[in-house]
């Protein structure tokens, strides 16, 4: 999904960060990922009702905290609209609770999508780039609402772009993360950044989790 968005770009990104990125369906392997989210934060002028409803419908973590530890897994597969998928699921540990956020990054028409949360009815156009240390930079427009069936933008208030990057830390050895949620009115929202080490392994389309692969994909972008 990223090589395609990127197309003769995606040569310049890390070689660690191409590796992570440029896996397909075809290659019937799987990526999981250990490490530590050093911190994550959240304005608190975000209204609670607004957090809670995020964090339950695995939008963002429910909770803020420093050195959380967390998993990510990347799956690749095509869904029945012959779309080539590229899922996320990550696990944020908090005392006491577990913050879930999964997400499926798709090949649209003219950009890559996001579709977020643990349902596939809300959506943002993703743009693809490559920062000067070959970092992957992800830049998402404002959500759109597909629950209903015509698709919703939400008004500029309650809405929010995301910036995100993920590179490779030379000193260390590991995969870095970074991601800043913001509104045009209340500035940032939410953010998180930290660390990660990742492994391949073999898996096929029945090894990837069923709730990465919705029954009846969204069509709509």
């Amino acid at each position: 999904v990223v090589a395609r968005s990127l197309g003769a770009d995606f040569e310049r990104l890390h070689p660690k960060v191409q590796w992570r990125f440029g896996f397909s369906a075809d290659d019937d392997v799987c990526q999981l990922g250990t490490g530590v989210m050093e911190e994550i934060r959240a304005t608190p002028l975000l209204p609670a009702p607004m957090l809670r409803l995020g964090a339950r419908r695995g939008l963002f973590p429910p909770a803020t905290g420093v050195n959380v530890p967390f998993t990510i897994a990347n799956y690749a597969y095509r869904d029945s609209l012959g779309r080539e998928v590229l899922a996320f699921a990550r696990r944020f540990q908090f005392p006491g609770s577990t913050g879930v956020l999964d997400s499926l990054m798709v090949s649209g028409t003219d950009s890559a999508l996001d579709y977020l949360g643990n349902k596939p009815d809300m959506v943002v156009r993703t743009g693809c780039s490559v920062g000067p240390d070959g970092a992957l930079l992800l830049h998402s427009a404002p959500p759109r609402i597909l629950a209903l069936p015509f698709a919703v933008r939400p008004p500029a208030f309650a809405s929010a772009i995301t910036e995100a990057r993920e590179g490779w830390d030379e000193l260390h050895q590991r995969h870095t993360i970074e991601v800043s949620v913001r509104n045009a009115g209340l500035g940032e929202l939410l953010s998180y950044r930290g660390w990660f080490t990742a492994v391949e392994q073999p898996c096929t389309r029945a090894d990837i989790p069923a709730r990465l692969i919705p029954e009846r994909p969204e069509s709509r972008e």
